[in-house]
């Protein structure tokens, strides 16, 4: 629109009621993005740091020193409802420090606690004192060690000579001592790994164990190891052995170790599908 006043001449813009909208779509689509790009980091930080706070639970969790098991111990158990088999093998898997005095017995006995479970008191070995709060253990030779793949191999990725990485299952225990933790690392080295030959040779992957860390970090001579071979019929290229296998290994030689002196703490609990096993 032109304007005329006092001989000069003036151009106006007049804005129309459907420019305005035009120009500020844009404004708040860019608002609606951001707001939504904060709420999706704000929300991605939460879940990384709860994944953050259960792994560090979970490794402290892990570096929880085994407890003494007690006269009381046996007795609230069997109380909670626990069965005598349950409670047996809790004698077995852990450190024992048991009063069998003339007296303890009696009070046992009064407590109505099973001969079976008695037995077990009565047999469960006496471990030596700590000495600067440890106590040496001997690991056998030819403990068992079960282990699985933390990784996948393949004979297509790694060569001759890679180190194979693995958790440890199950705690070893010896005499109710945790001598090697569940979760603790073993390794083992590749000793073939080869694809398909062009001459009909079968794609071949193998490996021995090396060692695992022990409780007080010494590293533990392993024997055993593990193969995976192609088929003659089907002719793959190559093979492979997945993350989260299982395999059984083996020490290799007796070994001393200096295992953490059990705590003395408030009586176990059980979990609650040992609290409804029936008692047998």
């Amino acid at each position: 629109m032109i304007v005329y006043t006092s001989g000069a001449c003036y151009q106006t813009r007049v804005s129309s009621p459907w420019s305005s909208p035009a120009r500020k779509k844009p404004v708040r689509n860019r608002q609606r993005i951001l707001t939504n790009v904060r709420a999706l980091c704000a929300v991605l930080l939460t879940i990384f740091g709860v994944g953050l706070s259960c792994a560090n639970a979970q490794s402290q969790g892990d570096a929880i020193p085994d407890r003494w098991l007690m006269n009381q111990d046996v007795i609230e158990m069997l109380r909670s409802g626990l069965s005598v088999r349950t409670v047996i093998q809790r004698i077995h898997d852990s450190p024992c420090k048991f009063d069998k005095s003339a007296e303890s017995l009696e009070a046992l006995r009064t407590a109505n606690v099973p001969y079976r479970v008695l037995m077990a008191m009565m047999q469960a070995p006496e471990l030596p004192a700590p000495v600067k709060g440890r106590i040496p253990t001997l690991i056998p030779d030819s403990t068992l060690v079960e282990v699985v793949l933390s990784e996948s191999l393949d004979t297509a990725a790694q060569r001759p000579g890679y180190i194979v990485y693995f958790r440890v299952l199950e705690d070893v225990r010896i005499q109710g001592l945790r001598v090697i933790a569940k979760g603790a690392r073993a390794r083992g080295r590749l000793l073939d790994s080869r694809e398909r030959s062009s001459t009909g040779e079968p794609a071949r992957l193998e490996w021995n164990m090396m060692d695992v860390e022990a409780a007080d970090g010494q590293r533990i001579p392993l024997r055993g190891g593990n193969e995976r071979a192609g088929s003659e019929i089907n002719q793959e290229r190559s093979v492979s052995a997945e993350e989260g296998e299982e395999f059984r290994t083996f020490t290799y030689g007796a070994r001393k170790v200096n295992v953490p002196a059990p705590i003395q703490a408030s009586p176990i609990a059980p979990s609650p599908s040992e609290r409804t096993n029936p008692k047998q």
